[in-house]
């Protein structure tokens, strides 16, 4: 049933669904269940991996749809019972034993029902597969503190699909190639030909001297694309703080021999 593991992490925005939702379940089961059950008295966070209780066996919700596990660490159905109930008599534990075992079933559940699970199997206490330990594999887990009593528990990856669906890919329109680099930046040069001047007037500058052409002022200057070469002919303007210029012509490049 679960041997068809897949490798893949979840993405950080559907752990933080996941992590939203596991901690609304949490909350509510708390409220039927726990006789000290109080606002801010439940803590969910998201852990790397399940920390461990290596050395104790989960509770386990197996089925083909998804599986969760509980890490109760030593604790027993009898001691969770205890707690939820607010009893420490020998008198009620039976109680306390049925408390504990309906409790942690219940819990099991409500987070697979929510995943859309109709029918749900028995809780089994005995090792967690492999799918319900390693992030890798698509496992995530949190740490639960309710009131004194701390547990974690983790969901494999077919019960997180299910509870936070991957958002359906949808493939990119193609665009024209025109609309594509519409928006990509290219440097205009505006050049003006200032000019023929005599050499005397270039062999001694200095800062502050005033160079004349023989270029009159209303004269077009030449627009440079980088890389193009000239493409138009426009006159240099100003618009606020910022150079402007006014088209005067449009040149039509010609086509390569080898087109």
């Amino acid at each position: 049933m679960h041997n068809d593991l897949r490798f893949g992490w979840l993405g950080e925005s559907r752990r933080t669904a996941l992590h939203a939702l596991l901690a609304a379940q949490l909350s509510d089961w708390a409220q039927a269940w726990w006789i000290g059950a109080a606002d801010n008295a439940i803590d969910v966070h998201t852990l790397d991996k399940p920390a461990g209780y290596e050395r104790h066996r989960p509770w386990l919700a197996l089925h083909d749809s998804g599986a969760l596990a509980i890490h109760t660490g030593a604790k027993d159905v009898d001691a969770i019972g205890r707690f939820l109930a607010g009893t420490n008599t020998d008198a009620d534990s039976e109680l306390a034993q049925r408390v504990g075992e309906e409790a942690l079933a219940d819990l099991a559940a409500r987070i697979q029902h929510r995943a859309g699970i109709g029918k749900t199997n028995a809780l089994v206490r005995e090792a967690a597969p492999l799918s319900l330990e390693h992030a890798r594999l698509g496992a995530y887990a949190v740490g639960v503190s309710i009131g004194r009593m701390q547990w974690e528990l983790a969901i494999d990856r077919n019960l997180a699909d299910r509870l936070a669906p991957p958002a359906a890919s949808r493939q990119a329109a193609l665009v024209s190639r025109q609309h594509a680099i519409q928006q990509a930046p290219l440097r205009v040069l505006a050049m003006m030909d200032f000019g023929a001047v005599d050499l005397a007037q270039l062999s001694d500058l200095s800062v502050g001297e005033v160079l004349v052409g023989d270029r009159k002022l209303d004269e077009a200057l030449q627009l440079h694309v980088e890389g193009h070469g000239a493409i138009a002919t426009a006159y240099l303007r100003r618009l606020g703080e910022q150079r402007a210029v006014m088209l005067d012509g449009v040149k039509q490049q010609e086509k390569s021999s080898h087109e």
